[in-house]
């Protein structure tokens, strides 16, 4: 649908809301219990600009109450009319369609939205508190300075009880500044060996370098690497803008809202109102590799602080904060949580250094703490590496489908603690390497379908769903770039992570010609990506 189209919907849904008495979505999904679609499916439609199946369209206008001749003129304007064997319920109040999209409630309906909204719309008191209290750190030391002489020592102890914790807490501060200081010597030549020894001392990152397996790469004489190459990096954006329609949807949402993402769904899912138009991740990486032609953890931090979302992350906008708001050194602003992000956005490193794996593993490991210093992170960003690597490598048809996880989860053997974390409903969860190397393995040996391997493996944020996930999606279908990379965001949940993870894998594979043109068509970073992609290889037949 073209923009007015779609404005025109979320118009009249919007104000619909409002209508029925309600302050936001949220608070309607919360009133309505017997709702048959969540509140992410609603929210793309309402605030996204999404346009969803008919039937899942019917059903929604029947459940904001509108009137047979409104949802009659909705369902015509977008469908050219109903689904078949489908009809708007009879027993909706009846009511007015207006060209702007008012709607006007019944009588009974306008008693319920009074009285709902009066309470929808508490006094906002909030503004009469705005500009009493300073908010810039400048404005609030002045402050202090100005007002702390003027207050009694005597009959104050509480106040200066309080002066007493913050004047500790000062000093802690001045003496973290302090060691930070003395540490950054370590960091001014920014050579990957002293920043990983300078990780590990601060805690940040175990010592993965000692821990693991060797995983030998060398460039084959008879593989068009320029294609392999490109393929990955092509097959690593399309594969996250895929996701990003699928974003937080459960399975059952994706098939009401869209019906299934398919072939002829790219130019939705990369343009409209409302739609994400960010460059990928892996592009972001590429970009300051070859700007660079080194790996700076500094500057690729200012790089990702500069997007609004990181596929893989939750924790994107606390990394930002501390890295700009709080001004914390990058190796400090990172969230140590063990999410799929450093994995979905590695494949330009794997590109670089495509022909050495110790240096692959070495900057690997410190890109992935960048925004995510926990071992688990670490481990899913040199897993997802190594993979990619291997398959530039690896001459088409020999895949051993089932070889290849047990294979390369040695590579990770020991970075993790064993069963450390909890996962869903408070269980241990085992560690990456045992997920690809026993759970997915098993998974793959009795052809397991998609739905199981994901409620099996799961298809969340956290490496150790994520990664294993994403390998199956590929190691199902290792010679259909489309089949792997539909199958990975039709389940939905983190999709654009996965997304992009399946494409690195399955477009190093299969290389870009393998990529249908239907995804590559009107992709707009597809020039880009091809000389990134380029540049990175003429770099690794350097290195290597």
């Amino acid at each position: 649908m073209d923009k007015p189209d779609t404005n025109y919907l979320s118009k009249i849904l919007r104000k619909r809301i409002a209508t029925l008495g309600y302050s936001s979505l949220r608070k309607f999904t919360e009133d309505r219990k017997d709702f048959r679609y969540s509140y992410e499916l609603l929210r793309q439609v309402v605030y996204g600009g999404r346009i969803p199946r008919a039937e899942t369209l019917l059903n929604i206008l029947q459940a904001f109450r509108f009137s047979p001749s409104q949802v009659h003129k909705v369902m015509e304007f977008h469908f050219g009319g109903y689904p078949e064997r489908r009809a708007p319920s009879p027993d909706i109040a009846p009511g007015n369609l207006e060209a702007g999209g008012k709607t006007e409630a019944a009588p009974s309906e306008r008693k319920e939205t009074k009285a709902v909204g009066s309470r929808a719309h508490p006094t906002d008191t909030t503004g009469a508190q705005t500009g009493l209290l300073a908010d810039v750190p400048e404005e609030i030391a002045s402050s202090l300075q100005q007002s702390l002489p003027k207050i009694p020592l005597e009959g104050n102890d509480d106040f200066w009880e309080m002066a007493r914790a913050l004047a500790l807490q000062a000093e802690r501060k001045i003496s973290r500044i302090a060691r930070r200081e003395a540490d950054q010597p370590l960091l001014f030549e920014k050579e990957p060996e002293a920043i990983y020894q300078f990780l590990v001392r601060r805690g940040k990152v175990p010592s993965y370098m000692s821990r693991g397996e060797t995983s030998p790469l060398a460039f084959v004489e008879e593989i068009d690497y320029r294609d392999r190459c490109r393929g990955a990096l092509l097959g690593a954006a399309v594969g996250e803008v895929l996701g990003r329609a699928a974003q937080g949807l459960s399975p059952r949402d994706v098939r009401e809202l869209f019906g299934g993402i398919d072939r002829e769904s790219m130019p939705a899912a990369r343009g409209g109102p409302g739609h994400d138009h960010a460059p990928p991740a892996s592009l972001l990486l590429s970009r300051a590799l070859l700007a660079l032609r080194r790996l700076d953890p500094e500057e690729i931090a200012s790089v990702y602080a500069g997007s609004r979302r990181l596929p893989g992350s939750g924790h994107h906008a606390e990394f930002v904060r501390n890295l700009v708001d709080r001004r914390f050194p990058w190796f400090e602003a990172g969230a140590s949580v063990p999410e799929t992000a450093p994995a979905a956005r590695i494949a330009p490193l794997a590109l670089l250094h495509a022909g050495n794996f110790r240096r692959l593993k070495l900057e690997a490991g410190i890109e992935g703490a960048i925004t995510h210093p926990h071992a688990g992170a670490v481990a899913g960003a040199i897993a997802q590496a190594v993979a990619v690597a291997r398959l530039l490598h690896t001459p088409a048809g020999s895949l051993d489908v089932l070889g290849f996880a047990r294979g390369l989860s040695h590579a990770v053997s020991g970075m993790e603690a064993d069963r450390s974390s909890r996962g869903r409903g408070g269980r241990p969860v085992p560690t990456l390497w045992r997920k690809l190397g026993t759970e997915l393995t098993a998974l793959l040996l009795r052809r397991a379908e998609m739905e199981d391997v994901r409620e099996a493996l799961g298809n969340g944020a956290l490496v150790s769903e994520g990664v294993p996930f994403a390998w199956a999606c590929f190691l199902r279908y290792p010679d259909d770039y489309a089949a792997a990379v539909l199958a990975a965001v039709n389940l939905g949940n983190e999709a654009d992570a996965n997304g992009a993870m399946v494409g690195s894998l399955a477009g190093g594979y299969v290389g870009a010609g393998g990529i249908p043109e239907a995804f590559l068509g009107g992709l707009p970073w597809r020039e880009e990506l091809e000389a990134s992609a380029d540049g990175l290889l003429a770099f690794a037949r350097r290195d290597s």
